[in-house]
């Protein structure tokens, strides 16, 4: 069986930012306002492949199930 690869946390710093990650998604390279701006200072920082993701707000709550 295949073992299932936890997310790592985002720190609350970046709430409501976009967070570019390195490729294997182990640390946050840069964060931006905006999409560009996170993918821009992340190849400026040498990643050319980064990894995207928009943090929410922390007052931002998910709530779910499985069945």
């Amino acid at each position: 069986m295949k073992s299932v690869k936890k997310a790592p946390l985002v720190p609350k710093k970046y709430a409501g930012k976009w967070v570019a990650w390195n490729h294997e998604h182990t640390h946050i390279i840069a964060s931006a306002r905006t999409f560009a701006a996170a993918r821009s200072a992340a190849r400026t920082k040498g990643e050319s492949d980064p990894l995207l993701d928009k943090v929410p707000s922390a007052d931002v709550r998910f709530v779910g199930g499985a069945a």
